[in-house]
This record gives structure tokens, C-alpha cells and sequence, in this order.
């Protein structure tokens, strides 16, 4: 038999054990939301500086070839479809385009002007004398010798976009033989098979490490990378520490109100917390040699640098691996997580340098910038960065454009004004990488919010490039664009169009961070879709709706594996919309987009949405 004896100040029991279980429910719900912030903000990172894998050639198609398919019924999805194109004078290539000054930015420092010694007439250069597609290799590409005589052209890589964007514009008249139809990568299923350009492989450790050179306008903090030894459970540590203080703090009042075994159990938990906060901090202890500097959230000024991002060989694709403690991770581990482990800033000569030495070691001299979204650090985006390059695959050269997010969910307010603030210095950077890395091939990928900054950089380009000149940039891709839906319709769509050969754009209506947005702005963001989906005349709009299945839908962009292959195509296999096996007609009136095929899709016939 049992005996009780009950205080006559004791409450009820059931009382008394709901507040016993309150101090470790708080704990466990903490553990649980920082953990779910850590893996979050892992894979929203994107992270991008070594060799992409790359898993098969893919050749590029002459301007004949793909104008004569698409004009010959060859589109699979999209024949017997009016399109409505929008009429573009043909490109020329000037040997001296005339200098135009913006009269317009008053308040802005003037940009640099794109003159006749920039890259429109390097690219003329180049392009005189003919070249042959370039073999899967990741050593340096020969270069084929100029003629000093021959009569400058546009370069295939320029000329052949420009056919892509407008779809269904005559051929020109002299151009070269059709060439082969690009075929996706052999290896696509087999991750780390091909590295960016400047990667080195360590077998003995179990990964690669990946060149990742970068420009960023945040404020450099003061302790450097090699003092960083919690490794991705910095979150968890401070909810653990408060939740430890706060159960402290119960147990203090209980003590007082003459509540002993509240007390005592409340200070046995708060105990248990700090232990395991400790626990963190000892076990993410790692003896990971790391260099560098570390950048915070403020604002700095534009500098530039080489960072080192180790993918370990066991790397899936889709996944920035970081320590997760519902695996019981507490350090970084080489041979399992992505590692930021060198981060090295330069001067801008030297920066130059370097990247115009591993433009040409890359197999077709083009490289990859990313630009990353809103609540991203720069580790993230550096990491990022990096797995997009190895997992698309990627053999030219990646490229991380960090601005000064917050990397907070509670920052949008203070992102937002710095994704306008950072414009200047983008459209700075950009300008350095059109006119002096000598790529015959600039790719700009951005995500969410950090489209406000690349358009409105773009934009201002726009406004300086001479006429009938080829334009600086080869694909933009626009992934879940955070913009103005009406304001890319009517200011941002004609300049984007302008400065690059192809323009993308994916939406989705599962995108739950955009659906956020419109309620705080009161207008449809250009990444949704559904009945207010973004179609203009020049720029391919594809649908993704369904494909990404997380809680957010946001980051399909790197984490998805059916659009990693999407990507493939447009950025390495250099194929339109309509040429692109994955992707199904819709139309929107008269215009026409595109939707991602879901694994559910059995055919790629022409259903009209609406």
C-alpha cells in the first residue's frame, strides 16, 4: 500500500505536473527549432570556386540549326502555336561603339562606361577566327590562332543565344554548318564525376575542394574564420542557453514561493541544458585547418577575394551537407559536410588576374555567378554557390555575389533595403567581370530577393550600352523572383532582355515565401504563378508549381534534382524552352510559357492551363 502526504499549501496534482513538464517542453520545442533553423539556413545557402562536375559535352548549335528546327515544326511541345515575338534589330558587332552617358542617375555615382576596349571588342576579337567545340575536359582549353585578316564576327556563343531568346526569328543568312544537338550529361546521375574549373581532388580524405571567388559589399568582421569553432549549431547553442536561463529563472521563483520540488526539478533541467550546451560547444570542436576572414551583416565596401569549400565524395545532389543534431553531428567533418575553409580577400588587379588565369584553364572559358535571396549569410551563399557549381555540373568558373543580409527570418525589412543599397556595387562588379575576365560566357543565376538588386543592375547597364552592340551577358536566370510582378511586366523585362542572350524565369504557386511577400506588399511577386504569372514578350517564363514539396517551396532552385537538370539545359546546354525535353506548352493568350514536367507527366502534349 501506498502513502502520500500532501502540504496544505500543495496545489492540485494535476496542476503541480503540467508546471513539473512545462520547463522540458520548452527545452525539447527549442532543441526541435534550432535545429530546424540550422538545416534551413543550410540549405538555403547557397550557397558558389573550383571545377562543376560536368557530365557530358554539350555541344552548342549554330544559329541555322536551331532557327530551321524551330521554324521546321522539330519543337516538341509548341508547333502550330502563334507566338507573339517582339521585333529586335539584328546584332552587330562595332569595333568602336560610340560612349553613351547616362543623364539620368543624378544621385548615384557615375558607373563605369563600357567603351570600345571593353569586352564587346575583345569578344569581336576573338570570335575572328572559328573554333570547334571543345572537348569534356577539365584541362585548359588550346586556343585556335586569329587571323589578323579575316573579317570580325559575333561569336557563335553570342550570336546563337540571341536566335534562342527571340525563338522564332529567320535565320541570318551566312551562318556555319548545324551542329550536333546537345545531349543531357552522361553522368548526371553520378554526383562529383566532373569539378569546377580550379578544384582538386583529395582521395585520401574523402572530397574535393572547390574555388569559389566572390565580391561582397558586407563589413568584414573582426574574428577570422580560423577562430570559428562551433560549426553550423550556432543557433542551437544560444536557444539552448536561453532556454537553460530562463528554466534558472523558474526554478528561482519557485524556491521563493516555498515550491521545493518545482524548484529542484526545474533547476535539474536548466542543469541538463547547460550541459548539452556545452556539449556543443566542446563536440563541435574541430581541428579543420581554416584561413581567412568572416563578414557580418553590416554594410562595407566592394571587395573581392578566392574562398575554399571542401564537398565531400559522398556529396548528394540537391544537399548543402552541414551538422544536424538530429543525427547527432556536433563537428564538421570533411568526409561528410560542406566546409568553408579558406576565405582570402584580394585587390581588384590581382582579383582580375586570377580570374581571367582560370576563365581560360575552363574548358569553354565561362563562369557562373549566383546571387543569393533574403536571410542568407555569406558562408551560405559561399556554400552554396559551390554546390550549385558541382551539382548542375559545371566546368567553368563559380562565382558568389554576397550583399548584406541579415541571415535572420526577422530581417526582411532591413534586406529589402539592402538589396536596393547594393545595386551600385553589383552593377560595378558586373561591369569588371564583362570587361575584364575574358568568359565568352557570363551566366547570372539570382534567387528571390536578390533579383531586385541583379534587374535593377541591369537595368542601369542598359541605359549604357551602345546600340547594335552585343550584349555583355550570355543567360540570366531569374529563380523565384521576390520582384514586383506589374513593375517586371512594364520597366525591368525590356532592359533584362537587352543586356543577355537568354532570359529565364521560374515561378511557382507552392511558393509559400512569395505568397508571404504579396501579403506584405499588397501586389503578386514575378516568381508566381497561376493566374498571375509573369509572360512577356523575350523572356522564357516556366512553371515549376509541384516539384518542390518542402515546407517553403522556395528553394527548388538548388535543391531540387528535376530542376538542377532544367538548369543543365539552359546554362550548359544552351537549349530554348521549346527544344527542352522536360518542359510542356501553355499558353497564356497569345504568348506562351512553360511547365515543368512533374514525375506524374506522361507525355509532353500541348494542355492548356486555361
Amino acid at each position: 500500500m501506498m502513502f502520500s502526504y500532501e502540504s496544505p499549501n500543495a496545489r492540485p496534482p494535476a496542476k503541480a505536473t503540467a508546471a513539473w513538464w512545462l520547463p522540458l517542453a520548452v527545452v525539447w520545442i527549442s532543441v526541435l527549432v534550432g535545429c530546424s533553423n540550422a538545416e534551413e539556413s543550410a540549405q538555403q545557402r547557397p550557397p558558389s570556386s573550383q571545377t562543376i562536375p560536368e557530365t557530358g559535352p554539350a555541344d552548342h548549335m549554330s544559329a541555322d540549326h536551331m532557327a530551321a528546327t524551330e521554324s521546321g515544326g522539330s519543337g516538341q511541345a509548341g508547333s502550330g502555336q502563334a507566338v507573339k515575338i517582339q521585333e529586335r534589330p539584328p546584332v552587330f558587332q562595332l569595333d568602336n561603339p560610340p560612349v553613351i552617358r547616362d543623364a539620368t542617375a543624378t544621385e548615384m555615382s557615375p558607373p563605369p562606361m563600357i567603351t570600345g576596349s571593353s569586352r564587346f571588342e575583345s569578344l569581336s576579337a576573338r570570335s575572328a577566327a572559328p573554333k570547334s567545340a571543345a572537348p569534356k575536359s577539365t584541362a585548359p582549353k588550346s586556343t585556335a590562332p586569329k587571323s589578323p585578316g579575316s573579317q570580325p564576327v559575333l561569336q557563335h556563343a553570342i550570336e546563337q543565344p540571341r536566335v534562342e531568346a527571340l525563338a522564332m526569328q529567320a535565320p541570318p543568312s551566312s551562318a556555319s554548318a548545324p551542329a550536333p544537338m546537345p545531349s543531357a550529361p552522361d553522368g548526371f546521375d553520378e554526383p562529383m564525376s566532373s569539378l569546377p574549373a580550379g578544384s582538386t581532388r583529395n582521395d585520401e580524405g574523402g572530397y574535393a575542394t572547390i574555388e569559389v571567388f566572390y565580391a561582397t559589399d558586407r563589413s568584414r568582421s573582426t574574428l577570422p574564420l580560423s577562430a570559428y569553432e562551433v560549426t553550423g549549431q550556432k543557433r542551437l547553442f544560444m536557444s539552448i542557453c536561453l532556454v537553460a536561463l530562463m528554466t534558472f529563472g523558474f526554478a528561482l521563483f519557485n524556491w521563493f514561493r516555498g515550491r521545493s520540488k518545482l524548484a529542484m526539478g526545474s533547476a535539474l533541467i536548466g542543469i541538463a541544458a547547460g550541459c548539452f550546451a556545452t556539449a556543443v560547444v566542446t563536440m563541435g570542436q574541430t581541428n579543420i585547418e581554416k584561413h581567412g576572414v568572416t563578414y557580418n551583416a553590416d554594410r562595407g565596401v566592394l571587395t573581392r577575394g578566392i574562398c575554399e569549400v571542401t564537398v565531400p565524395n559522398s556529396h548528394q545532389r540537391g544537399q548543402v551537407e552541414r551538422p544536424s543534431l538530429l543525427r547527432f553531428e556536433f563537428r564538421e567533418d570533411q568526409s561528410e559536410h560542406m566546409v568553408l575553409t579558406s576565405a582570402v580577400e584580394l585587390g581588384q588587379a590581382d582579383f582580375g588576374k586570377r580570374m581571367a588565369e582560370r576563365v581560360g584553364q575552363s574548358p569553354r572559358r565561362d563562369l557562373l555567378l549566383f546571387i543569393h535571396g533574403y536571410n542568407v549569410d555569406f558562408q551560405s551563399a559561399v556554400q552554396r554557390t559551390a554546390q550549385m557549381a558541382v551539382d548542375l555540373p559545371f566546368e567553368g568558373v563559380p562565382v558568389c555575389y554576397s550583399w548584406p543580409s541579415q541571415g535572420t527570418l526577422i530581417g526582411y525589412p532591413i534586406d529589402e533595403n539592402n538589396s536596393e543599397w547594393t545595386t551600385t556595387h553589383l552593377r560595378e562588379f558586373l561591369l569588371e567581370l564583362a570587361n575584364e575576365s575574358g568568359a565568352e560566357s557570363i551566366n547570372v543565376v539570382a534567387h528571390s530577393m536578390g533579383n531586385r538588386a541583379m534587374v535593377a543592375a541591369m537595368q542601369q547597364i542598359s541605359w549604357q550600352l551602345p546600340e547594335q552592340s552585343p550584349p555583355p551577358f550570355d543567360r540570366i536566370v531569374m529563380a523565384a523572383p521576390d520582384v514586383d510582378a506589374d513593375r517586371f511586366r512594364r520597366d525591368l523585362a525590356g532592359p533584362l532582355t537587352k543586356v543577355a542572350n537568354h532570359v529565364t524565369l521560374y515561378a511557382s504557386s507552392d511558393d509559400q515565401a512569395l505568397i508571404a511577400s504579396k501579403q506584405v506588399h499588397g501586389y503578386p511577386r514575378a516568381g508566381e504563378s497561376g493566374d498571375n504569372i509573369v509572360v512577356v514578350a523575350g523572356v522564357e517564363t516556366v512553371d515549376v508549381s509541384g516539384i518542390d514539396l518542402s515546407l517553403l517551396g522556395h528553394s527548388y532552385y538548388g535543391d531540387n534534382e528535376s530542376m538542377l537538370r532544367e538548369l543543365y539545359d539552359v546554362v550548359r546546354g544552351r537549349l530554348p524552352a521549346r527544344q527542352r525535353p522536360a518542359l510542356i506548352t501553355r499558353r497564356d493568350g497569345e504568348l506562351v510559357y512553360w511547365q515543368l514536367a512533374s514525375q506524374s507527366d506522361v507525355n509532353g502534349s500541348d494542355v492548356p492551363l486555361r
